[in-house]
């Protein structure tokens, strides 16, 4: 008896002591150190399928690094990053870049207000295959999906088409719907640490679409993107990148810079606006081909996400892009997004 008390006693204060330590805990301490997970090998085509309809769970993530680029992850299937140590989670932003993998599809719709008589430039720069700023007037609608697909966890596809676009033929015409460009990216994962992620890649834009909506135009696209989960629920991510134009000179090549600082607001346990994010994202566009008279466009970009369930299963995305220097001055853009992860 003495013996069995002396044992409840020690656990009854080892309780209490793990209960202190965690309610004296702050709320924004760093996470624990995510458990290792074993290193699986398959096939190409088993890695790729498992990618793609697996469970990606984040229990199998493991770290990669730019010193193991050419050994490692090519032949493990793709798995979620955890959040970062800092408690941000990597998660898609509307109006900014990456940096970081995922699998998931989106829906977006977007107005343009008031298109000026700036050939070349992109109205939004989100995406390669986004229409260009053409000789009309008038306002813009226009609708686009993307496809993000990792085939491994240093791999990833990226699909995306215009599918509908619709602006004036001319400054007295009238409204012309049509579908756009498409796109395909493929994406190396240079870095996946918890706090830090770099993103290298190439995606070349198809001229699907019709040169009277501002598509019709062929460009190969190289860049690079981060993600840095740098103070507790802070994030700023960055890229750059160059639309090189290849096709017939109905656009102009294009040098974009992106940068994008924002932070969490709520947990996935909050009532409505599960991980409620804010952010702003400064974008510069340079015409470096002087195929729209050297023209240099510069865009502030507020924007919010959250969640719908606790899973991040289905997200909403929203902000306007507003022209802060250049030609641009009415031409005013709201954006709306869903994401669906699967």
């Amino acid at each position: 008896m003495p013996l069995a008390r002396a044992v409840a006693d020690g656990e009854a204060r080892r309780t209490l002591l793990a209960e202190d330590v965690f309610e004296e805990a702050p709320a924004d301490a760093p996470m624990p150190a995510w458990p290792a997970a074993p290193r699986v090998v398959t096939g190409p085509l088993d890695t790729a399928f498992e990618s793609i309809f697996g469970p990606a769970d984040k229990e199998g993530w493991k770290p990669l690094s730019l010193a193991t680029l050419f050994s490692e992850g090519w032949d493990e299937a793709f798995h979620d990053s955890p959040e970062g140590t800092n408690g941000a989670p990597k998660q898609n932003w509307i109006g900014a870049p990456a940096g970081v993998f995922g699998r998931f599809a989106t829906f977006d719709f977007f107005y343009t207000n008031h298109i000026n008589n700036v050939p070349g430039l992109f109205l939004t720069p989100n995406a390669p295959f986004m229409p260009v700023h053409t000789f009309t007037t008038g306002n813009q609608y226009a609708g686009y999906t993307t496809l993000l697909l990792p085939l491994s966890s240093r791999l990833q596809i990226v699909l995306g088409t215009v599918y509908i676009d619709s602006r004036k033929t001319s400054p007295g015409g009238h409204y012309v719907g049509n579908w756009g460009d498409t796109g395909v990216q493929a994406r190396v994962h240079l870095v996946d640490q918890r706090n830090f992620s770099m993103v290298a890649f190439v995606g070349e834009r198809i001229p699907t679409g019709k040169s009277v909506n501002g598509s019709g135009i062929n460009y190969i696209t190289p860049g690079l993107e981060f993600w840095w989960n740098f103070a507790s629920k802070w994030v700023v991510r960055g890229g750059t990148s160059i639309n090189i134009l290849t096709g017939r000179k109905s656009a102009t090549s294009v040098y974009v810079n992106q940068l994008a600082l924002g932070r969490y607001l709520t947990s996935k346990e909050a009532a409505l606006f599960k991980e409620l994010e804010v952010h702003v994202t400064a974008t510069a566009l340079s015409d470096v081909a002087d195929g729209a008279g050297f023209v240099d466009d510069i865009y502030l970009f507020p924007g919010m996400r959250f969640s719908l369930d606790k899973k991040d299963k289905l997200a909403v995305l929203t902000g306007v892009q507003v022209p802060v220097s250049g030609p641009q001055a009415y031409v005013w853009q709201p954006q709306f997004s869903l994401t669906w992860k699967w």
